[in-house]
């Protein structure tokens, strides 16, 4: 009967550390992800030229305690027939590039305001957009946060592909053919 007991306690410990252990390495995990998922980010990560796609910024928090009161996104000129997805609460603006609105125009900037989003609390905000038939490699979207009377630039574009991720860097795509 000791042996059974022994074993039973053997297995309970060897149980309790595996815990534990995955406890430690998921923690550890997590500790390696946080810096990346505070930056904003942009899905999806590839896209193909000349088809519609849907965007999805991800803001990760407010700015330094503050809520999120506005997001301008500087729309990148191989996307065109802009269409922001609606968000309760906010107002979606898109401002042409050259003053006229005509077909085909390509937007300068799309504008999200109105609305607040806790500091604590991440949201998303979407756009539809048409990828150039000719557009090509990797793509940046520079995103101006508001927060009240506070901002983060999210427009950092590193100067090579070898260089370090700057600390506000734009989200970015990229185009296949």
């Amino acid at each position: 009967m000791s042996d059974i007991l022994q074993f039973s306690r053997s297995a309970a410990a060897r149980s309790s550390m595996g815990r534990a252990s995955a406890m430690g390495i998921a923690a550890c995990l997590t500790l390696i992800a946080v810096p990346a998922a505070a930056h904003v980010t942009i899905a999806p990560k590839g896209v193909k030229a000349g088809q519609v796609s849907t965007f999805v910024l991800k803001i990760p928090h407010g700015c330094a305690g503050a809520a999120t009161t506005g997001l301008r996104v500087a729309v990148p000129g191989i996307l065109s027939d802009i269409e922001p997805q609606e968000k309760a609460g906010w107002t979606a603006a898109v401002t042409p590039a050259t003053g006229g609105a005509g077909v085909g125009a390509k937007p300068a900037q799309i504008a999200w305001t109105g609305g607040s989003i806790a500091s604590a609390n991440h949201a998303e905000f979407a756009f539809k957009a048409k990828v150039a038939a000719d557009a090509k490699g990797r793509i940046y979207v520079p995103i101006v946060q508001q927060c009240g009377d506070a901002v983060e630039r999210w427009i950092e574009i590193p100067a090579s592909p070898a260089a370090g991720e700057p600390d506000k860097p734009a989200p970015a795509f990229e185009v296949k053919p």
